[in-house]
């Protein structure tokens, strides 16, 4: 089985048991925070993930930086200690974070323009979003001046292309591609 299937598993069952507790927020926040202290800190990453600190010693130090936290986040660590599968504790982090936004109706989306856009348009946009999607958009702006105009929606894994550079490269792909033609 892959990491991603596993890890799927993994934040299913915590968020299925986070569910049934009414805990979604707390779970989520405090797994949250975990997996950010787990990004920045270059040591906690070493400690976690090498597979020569013994069990015993991981589930210690799970236990001491966790305290206080939600018992369901601690117990979740530290399964994946006895699993041996500390690795996929980042995604695990971001699949719970998406099904908790699932489960809520929202839906994030990042629109990428060439130029800055007014917030008369960011919200205008938000709003039409919201309403064909019919469900609730958290929009984030990027400006990216090589689309040179037009927009690129990202909404989850689907990409909206309608940007000018698009256009030209599909021109381009269509202007040099070998056209057979008879003649005579």
């Amino acid at each position: 089985m892959s990491d991603g299937i596993i890890a799927r598993v993994y934040a299913e069952a915590l968020f299925g048991a986070a569910s049934e507790e009414d805990k979604i927020e707390a779970v989520g926040r405090d797994l949250g925070e975990f997996a950010a202290a787990v990004q920045e800190s270059e040591d906690l990453r070493a400690l976690l993930f090498d597979k020569g600190v013994s069990p015993d010693d991981k589930k210690r130090l799970l236990l001491t930086l966790t305290e206080g936290g939600d018992p369901l986040v601690r117990n979740f660590l530290q399964l994946l200690v006895d699993k041996q599968r500390e690795e996929i504790l980042l995604e695990a982090q971001g699949l719970f974070v998406k099904m908790v936004e699932a489960a809520e109706g929202v839906v994030r989306v990042e629109l990428i323009t060439a130029r800055p856009v007014a917030n008369e348009v960011r919200e205008e946009i938000e709003r039409a979003l919201g309403s064909a999607l019919e469900k609730s958009v958290e929009l984030s702006l990027k400006v990216d001046e090589s689309i040179l105009g037009g927009v690129r929606l990202r909404i989850g894994d689907k990409i909206a292309d309608a940007s000018l550079r698009h256009r030209l490269d599909l021109l381009r792909a269509r202007l040099v591609s070998p056209v057979a033609t008879l003649e005579g």
